[in-house]
């Protein structure tokens, strides 16, 4: 082994690492909340001027940057300045690809118990969530409106990374009417529609989610989409040729799942299509990170993420055929399912 060459972490030493990730991830979600990445958007900043904008001890957050320095979120110069990294400036508030919200969300007190939960899921397969919280996830959100609002942060951010990979990966200039169902605050919906100025859509989800979407139905997208309430368990708007159902799927249990799929079935008509959008765990056990994704679905919702084969039996249970797989550049597949011809 040379000098300069790093040895290789005995097992007990990565273990002990792996052992505090928690620390780690409270202390991302810790300035994520503070704001800290964004009073270092233009350049280096003393620790006295981002204990002030984050109102908070000025040594105690001196030491948990110095922390995420060597995570590599900041770096730190030889007079003691902070300044952004480029994993850094995901935590911004007005970054394209921020991260912020979901920081703020996924380390939130309620998420962080339901994880630290797993062992109740493990041993009654119910997810923590609702034991912890006695409410289901949205039933919590509703109940907590400034959670709730995180969330729909979260996840609107989270379509806008994902949305180009979307349009690009699929061809939707054919589609007459879209019918996005758990759309959110229709920022997927938005990007197709605004790709492809013939396609008009139907953006749906619970009421409460839904009234919060006005940015959409005020703006030019008014006249070819339509924003309506209700829940996917019960029914799902008519009129649509083509069914989208992105990052809804993997919140599910595999009877949900047939009922959601079953009612965008039955109001599509004998052409029509229905596109599953998920996170899908690859065939075998490699490295990948939707596998964490997955124990997450599997303590806050019961949900799951899903290989190629599970959902081509979720298909197959409600008289859908599997008509196609298409990758794209995010963590998300398009699984297109076409009515099964006698």
């Amino acid at each position: 082994m040379s000098a300069t060459s790093v040895p290789t972490p005995e097992p007990s030493q990565r273990m002990a690492g792996l052992l505090m990730g928690h620390v780690e991830a409270e202390c991302i979600h810790a300035v994520a909340v503070l704001g800290v990445a964004d009073p270092l958007a233009n350049g280096h900043t003393t620790i006295e001027a981002l204990a002030v904008a984050a109102n908070c001890d000025e040594s105690s957050l001196q030491r948990v940057l110095r922390t995420l320095v060597r995570t590599g979120l900041f770096s730190e110069d030889a007079r003691g300045r902070f300044e952004l990294t480029a994993l850094g400036a995901t935590l911004r508030s007005d970054a394209q690809d921020s991260l912020r919200h979901a920081a703020i969300f996924v380390m939130s007190a309620p998420m962080w118990a339901t994880c630290g939960a797993l062992l109740d899921t493990l041993r009654s397969s119910a997810p923590s969530f609702v034991g912890l919280h006695d409410a289901t996830v949205y039933e919590y959100l509703a109940k907590n409106p400034e959670l709730g609002a995180v969330f729909n942060r979260y996840m609107t951010t989270q379509s806008n990374l994902h949305n180009a990979a979307i349009v690009d990966a699929y061809d939707f200039s054919e589609v007459r009417t879209l019918v996005d169902v758990g759309g959110g605050q229709g920022a997927t919906l938005a990007a197709v529609l605004r790709r492809h100025p013939s396609v008009r859509g139907i953006l749906f989800d619970l009421p409460e989610v839904v009234a919060t979407s006005a940015r959409l139905e005020m703006s030019d997208l008014a006249e070819r989409c339509e924003v309506t309430g209700g829940d996917m368990l019960h029914s799902v708007p008519a009129g649509g040729d083509v069914y989208m159902i992105k990052r809804v799927m993997m919140d599910k249990t595999d009877s949900d799942a047939e009922i959601v799929l079953r009612n965008c079935l039955s109001t599509m008509n004998a052409e029509g299509k229905i596109l599953v959008i998920d996170p899908m765990l690859p065939a075998g056990t490699g490295p990948h990170p939707n596998w964490l994704t997955d124990i997450l679905m599997m303590v806050a919702q019961g949900g799951r993420c899903r290989t190629e084969v599970d959902f081509r039996n979720l298909f197959d249970a409600v008289g859908l055929k599997l008509a196609r797989v298409v990758a794209t550049r995010s963590p998300n597949f398009i699984l297109e399912g076409v009515r099964m011809t006698a």
